[in-house]
């Protein structure tokens, strides 16, 4: 992906953690092209996700940048889903992020509504996310290695990115 003509600010990747699935999706909902921060259409907002085969696999970020790792978790259902249904999924999970080769301690956000569960078959759902915002240099220059893995009593993911962290 290239870079943005303009700086990913602290605040910019502060949004995308916090407000991804429902300020995010809002900008989207009324507008396919995302303008504001939250919606980070795949990573002119500062996001990096792990998944590979995605924009994000190989794609290519400033080190002058703020950036935020993050993985999102969406829980959902009918009319009848609630907010408590939600978080004892997403509580149960364990996320843990690897920085070339590294253990990268992160948060995790609270379970909120998400504003857009129609395009996953859902009719009600919720979400949190788990990352970190990276300030600038905190990420050195050159080839990173990120992976996620996500656990829970009964099934694991993991997924693996590379991405590249260029000079200003």
């Amino acid at each position: 992906m290239a870079h943005t003509s303009s700086r990913i600010t602290r605040g910019q990747a502060e949004a995308v953690l916090q407000a991804f699935g429902n300020g995010g999706r809002a900008v989207l909902q009324h507008s396919r092209v995302a303008e504001g921060a939250p919606a980070d259409d795949l990573g002119s907002h500062g996001s990096i996700r792990p998944f590979a085969g995605s924009p994000w696999d190989g794609m290519h970020v400033r080190s002058d940048d703020w950036h935020t790792i993050v993985i999102a978790d969406i829980e959902g259902g009918d009319r009848t889903f609630q907010h408590a249904d939600a978080a004892a999924v997403i509580d149960a999970l364990t996320i843990t992020f690897t920085l070339d080769g590294q253990p990268l301690p992160t948060t995790r956000t609270a379970v909120k509504r998400f504003a857009d569960p129609g395009p996953f078959g859902l009719e009600i759902a919720y979400y949190a996310q788990e990352g970190r915002v990276m300030a600038p240099g905190e990420l050195t220059i050159g080839t990173h290695t990120l992976s996620v893995d996500i656990t829970d009593a009964t099934s694991a993911f993991h997924d693996q990115i590379t991405f590249v962290v260029d000079p200003a």
